[in-house]
């Protein structure tokens, strides 16, 4: 006997719980499948965002301590691993509270399975021997850390995401990460900030390469004034001991690294195994799911959410994804394609890298008309007070046909302290595709750090006074 649904979502992550929840809520008969009942939240929950931001929380107090004995307060010793730990668990239970299978069930009437899914064919799905079936099928079984596949990775105990806030039980005195992208950096800064010694070794030729290469700069500059060492255009090519990597850099060069534990932070990869995708009709390429730009997989009863989609790896995305995949279901006549247009991120070391909205390699692939404008923090008053000078934000917005026409954002990013947050209102102002003169007619309250959105859109508006308009408008002032 077959169960039938109008929609099974497999996995129980940002993208699975946010899917199933909404189509539940608009009356649809869902099931939910989670492989193990300790994964229900995902990622985000149990691996990612929540444990790294609760670390990054606590790292903060011990540098915002140290930096106080400029003015006299004198601070010594490491972090007691083992509450930071606790806190870092206990902020975890109170969100889990409402992210798991009991809660699901009881409170919002959802139907949950846990067990391991597998498709027998194009549209029938087993667990635990039984069988399902349903008009729509969401994938959203999110993703795994790339592994180091090296000469002794296999004999030693390299930690990743997954296993660092749970299998790491004393504070290193020298941490090794392999890989300069967000997670590496976070958790770098993160335990330097903490105690320990750290070194990064990134195979690029600066961190977080795929943000703006002078906040890469930025960036490092903070690290290595932490006393972060950074390692370029570096690879860990072998484990000689189980605490000491071999390392070539520019490919030529070998050095030996001693150190106590070592993240690995070089990617993710989606997640299929066991899914029988081939028997769905399911095609994959290069490890990820053949989907369209309406997140459809080459079975049109199967879709994809999160980083199941393999486009980027972000909680938020998933979110992004379920809004997709509900438009469409119930306004099927007015798609709504996949862009990275609509899509903000952040890195979230001290300073934050926050990008929002086209990049400009984008916009000149497509040939759009627009102009570059870089705002500077060194003179904003809150800046100043808060020591953040080396601050700046960068803008892309459409170019304007005549002095009193439409301006828009296109997109942008910005590296200072809480830039996910000081970035925000310029996002939504991109979305409604509002005029930059909304931002420049606002009057910010004094001195709050979102001033600097104003001064950058101020340039906009100076920028337009020619010479010739100038004379205008002094004729105007002078006739009246």
């Amino acid at each position: 006997m077959n169960h039938t649904y109008d929609l099974i979502v497999v996995g129980a992550g940002s993208g699975g719980l946010g899917m199933s929840l909404a189509a539940k809520t608009i009356g649809l008969d869902v099931l939910l499948i989670e492989e193990k009942e300790s994964n229900v939240g995902g990622d985000c929950l149990n691996f990612g965002c929540v444990p790294s931001k609760a670390v990054l929380h606590v790292a903060r107090q011990f540098a915002y301590a140290r930096q106080a004995e400029t003015f006299g307060l004198k601070t010594e010793g490491k972090a007691d691993f083992e509450k930071v730990m606790n806190y870092v668990h206990g902020q975890q239970a109170v969100i889990r509270a409402h992210e798991n299978a009991d809660y699901l069930r009881q409170e919002k009437d959802l139907d949950v399975i846990i067990g391991r899914a597998h498709f027998l064919d194009e549209e029938t799905l087993e667990v635990s021997g039984a069988k399902y079936t349903a008009r729509r099928f969401v994938l959203a079984t999110g993703s795994k850390p790339r592994k180091l596949g090296v000469p002794g990775a296999e004999s030693i105990n390299l930690y990743t995401n997954e296993t660092l806030f749970y299998d790491l039980k004393k504070l290193p005195d020298h941490l090794l990460v392999i890989g300069g992208g967000p997670i590496g950096c976070e958790m770098a800064q993160a335990f330097r900030r903490l105690g320990s010694e750290v070194t990064i070794v990134d195979r690029g030729e600066r961190l977080s390469s795929k943000e703006l290469p002078e906040f890469s700069e930025i960036l490092e500059a903070q690290f290595k004034k932490e006393g972060i060492k950074i390692m370029h255009e570096s690879e860990v090519v072998a484990f000689p001991t189980p605490n000491e990597a071999e390392i070539t850099t520019n490919k030529r060069t070998k050095t030996k690294l001693k150190f106590d534990a070592a993240l690995v932070a070089i990617g993710r990869v989606v997640t299929t195994d066991g899914l029988g995708l081939d028997k769905a009709g399911i095609e994959v390429k290069k490890g990820k799911i053949v989907i369209n730009d309406y997140l459809q997989t080459t079975n049109p009863r199967v879709f994809t959410a999160g980083d199941s989609t393999g486009l980027y790896y972000f909680s938020h995305g998933a979110e992004k994804h379920v809004r997709q995949l509900m438009r469409n279901f119930f306004v099927p006549f007015l798609k709504k394609k996949h862009t990275y247009a609509d899509l903000s991120w952040v890195t979230f070391t001290e300073p934050e890298i926050a990008t929002f909205g086209r990049s400009e390699e984008d916009l000149k692939k497509d040939n759009v008309d627009f102009e570059k404008i870089t705002q500077r923090f060194e003179d904003d008053d809150r800046a100043i007070t808060d020591d953040y000078r080396y601050g700046q934000l960068v803008l892309y917005v459409s170019k304007k046909s005549w002095f009193f026409g439409k301006s828009t954002l296109l997109g942008g990013s910005m590296i200072a302290p809480k830039a996910g947050e000081m970035v925000q209102e310029l996002f939504t102002a991109q979305l409604a595709k509002l005029n930059t003169n909304v931002l420049f007619n606002k009057v910010y309250a004094y001195p709050v750090s979102s001033r600097i959105n104003q001064k950058a859109t101020n340039s906009i508006r100076t920028g337009d006074l020619t010479p010739f308009l100038k004379k205008v408008l002094g004729v105007l002032y002078r006739w009246q």
